[in-house]
């Protein structure tokens, strides 16, 4: 038997291993899943009107991902007050490591909870998890679009506060090794493109937009990703980062909702955050050199 379908039209009708196990096998007439066989007028499951609601974004998988959303942020602020009151051993490396670990988790456990319970079980069905090679390109020119977009967003915050700190000036206590480095890429360029796009534009998005259209899902998702980003506070810049986040989330949210799959968003995500890296690596090449 092939793999099970998602809620694609494109699927073509057959036999698919049953989305909920009710039975060995269920009929996908190429829109839904169905109690009727092709060319059968005998109903053989009487469960399959569940089942077509099983498949498809609504409101359950949107409380699902509101839920892990709260509980993400709960958790990583809570690690942070353990490692304050723990009088932060490491420094900010560790901190930001153990609070992006504990926002992580919850989020990845809701991605995976709401496929297996409400979708395919198939990270690469339900939240378009997929990659072409012409990702890269379109990625990096996404990140040039979400970067200018980012700075319309925040300009006027900073044209009403002329003097407002800048970001790199408080995350250069984090690149004081070489260590600190390998750790923030790892954070910034690889695991955040991947965990946050699977829960904002896979998950939350997709639902969002299914229930109330594409502009107020991506917006509602870019404000939430943008949020987010306010956990790993560096100072009163944080929240001029974290409204800039916002603003390129406006982009990946586009995207994945032209594209459908998340692999151009994902490269987007990569190269935003790489650019903020080099900025920053400029940052403090120029602070030790004068």
């Amino acid at each position: 038997m092939a793999e099970r379908p998602g809620p694609a039209a494109t699927v073509p009708a057959g036999w698919y291993a049953d989305p909920v196990r009710h039975r060995p096998y269920r009929w996908w007439d190429g829109h839904r899943w169905t109690a009727y066989a092709a060319g059968e007028s005998v109903e053989w499951d009487p469960i399959a009107e569940p089942v077509a609601r099983e498949v498809q974004p609504g409101l359950p998988g949107t409380v699902a991902a509101f839920v892990g959303f709260g509980s993400a942020v709960a958790l990583s602020l809570l690690s942070i007050a353990v490692l304050g009151a723990l009088g932060r051993p490491g420094g900010l490396p560790v901190e930001l490591l153990v609070s992006q670990l504990c926002l992580w988790a919850p989020l990845v456990a809701t991605v995976v909870a709401v496929s297996r319970r409400r979708g395919t079980g198939s990270l690469v069905t339900d939240y378009g998890f997929r990659f072409r090679f012409a990702d890269l390109g379109f990625g990096l020119a996404a990140s040039v679009a979400a970067r200018s977009v980012s700075a319309v967003v925040i300009l006027p915050v900073v044209l009403a506060h002329p003097t407002f700190p800048n970001v790199h000036s408080d995350l250069t206590q984090l690149t004081d090794r070489p260590i600190d480095w390998v750790l923030l890429v790892a954070i910034t360029c690889v695991g955040a493109p991947i965990i946050e796009e699977l829960f904002f534009r896979g998950l939350l998005q997709t639902r969002l937009v299914a229930l109330a259209g594409p502009v107020v899902g991506i917006v509602v998702a870019s404000i939430l990703f943008g949020l987010a980003h306010l956990l790993a506070w560096a100072g009163p810049a944080t929240f001029v980062y974290a409204l800039a986040v916002a603003g390129g989330g406006l982009v990946l949210g586009t995207i994945r909702h032209i594209t459908g799959r998340l692999g151009t968003s994902i490269m987007a995500h990569a190269f935003f955050n790489a650019q903020a890296m080099v900025a920053l690596a400029v940052a403090v090449h120029s602070a030790q050199r004068f």
